[in-house]
């Protein structure tokens, strides 16, 4: 039970961050934080296309992450039940 929870957590949080990265490098709150007026050098850096296209291309491999695990979810879940049941049954010969 908490397998599943706990899978369907991360899939939830690997989507949601990623939509999170491919989205925010193009919007507003990128341009006006308080970084890019502390420093004047980073601004440069921060605001180039190469930079945002990195950061929106890491939140594409998330929301594929997120897309492969939900893809695999019940075959994950039996796998690791199987392997707690073979773990289980190791210990209880070990006791006898």
């Amino acid at each position: 039970m908490w397998k599943r929870l706990l899978l369907g957590i991360f899939i939830l949080l690997a989507f949601e961050v990623g939509l999170f990265l491919i989205m925010f490098p193009w919007s507003t709150p990128w341009n006006d934080n308080l970084f890019l007026n502390s420093i004047p050098g980073l601004k440069d850096i921060l605001m180039s296309y190469y930079t945002r296209g990195a950061v929106s291309g890491l939140g594409f491999v998330n929301v594929l992450v997120a897309i492969g695990e939900a893809w695999h979810f019940r075959k994950r879940i039996r796998d690791l039940e199987s392997h707690e049941t073979e773990e289980a049954a190791r210990l209880t010969l070990e006791k006898t």
